[in-house]
């Protein structure tokens, strides 16, 4: 019997910078603490990424974890973790 394949996880979060972060800019700061968390969106300060639920609290402590992007100082909180794109952005993303 073989073990089920990992399912992914959408974790939300809230990105509190003083000026706008380019989506680039995020998404390097993120592969450098999360190699296999993608990004889905960035948009108004909210984001969405993607990871397996073998990852998800390792991609959680990448986000908090990240507090400069590019020349800018930033604070990352999540917001709450879904199994659906639907789910994430309907509970924590509105």
């Amino acid at each position: 019997m073989s073990p089920r394949p990992p399912r992914d996880r959408y974790i939300a979060f809230c990105l509190e910078a003083p000026a706008g972060v380019s989506r680039d800019a995020f998404l390097a700061a993120l592969g450098a603490r999360a190699p296999r968390a993608s990004l889905l969106s960035l948009r108004g300060g909210m984001g969405l990424v993607r990871c397996t639920n073998l990852d998800k609290d390792a991609t959680i402590a990448a986000l908090v974890a990240i507090d400069r992007v590019g020349s800018e100082t930033v604070r990352v909180t999540t917001l709450g973790t879904s199994g659906t794109i639907r789910k994430a952005t309907q509970k924590y993303l509105r």
